[in-house]
């Protein structure tokens, strides 16, 4: 039996990634869901996600983004434009214009192409999609970082911050994991 989601398929007992999006950037996907990934990715129980997500902090994003010296963009202080950063350069009728049947259908660049790179050789740490951060933003709202191919590159600079509902999914809105510290021992 096959059920499908934008991005997954479930066929045969296993989930599988839509063919051509195995090296997009995972969208449509709640701070909940990330935070349970990063824990499972880390070899973690992901049931403790709410009180122990290997998502960054907004200091450890903005410093993974920019490094030690303060500038607009991972590459410095020039402008964006589409060598440097996947965001949209056009109107929002473009955007508007989209009726993506898949998530190949969006914009998105594959997550090993060489944009939005931070001094530390991070990719995609300005446009693409945003990362969700373990940070509560305000008003029950976690924080998101990084910028998108929905929107404009003032949105992308390193110092730019705005927050979600945890529970919101969307097609310009990913994540990053942390590399975690081991667990204590009992």
């Amino acid at each position: 039996r096959r059920k499908c989601c934008e991005c997954l398929c479930f066929v045969d007992g296993k989930w599988a990634a839509v063919a051509g999006a195995g090296q997009l950037p995972m969208v449509l996907v709640s701070w909940f869901g990330a935070a349970a990934y990063s824990l499972w990715a880390a070899g973690r129980d992901w049931r403790t996600y709410k009180e122990a997500a290997l998502l960054p902090t907004e200091l450890q994003w903005e410093y993974a983004a920019r490094g030690a010296r303060p500038q607009a963009y991972p590459w410095g202080d020039a402008p964006a434009d589409p060598t440097r950063a996947q965001l949209n350069y056009g109107t929002a009728e473009a955007i508007n214009s989209l009726d993506p049947k898949s998530v190949t259908d969006l914009p998105l660049r594959p997550v090993a192409e060489a944009l939005g790179v931070s001094p530390f050789g991070l990719l995609h740490m300005a446009g693409n999609v945003w990362d969700w951060c373990a940070d509560d933003y305000a008003d029950g709202m976690k924080a998101e970082r990084g910028g998108s191919w929905v929107g404009s590159a003032e949105l992308a600079r390193c110092d730019y911050r705005r927050g979600r509902a945890p529970f919101a999914k969307g097609r310009c809105l990913g994540f990053r994991c942390v590399d975690g510290v081991p667990a204590a021992s009992a």
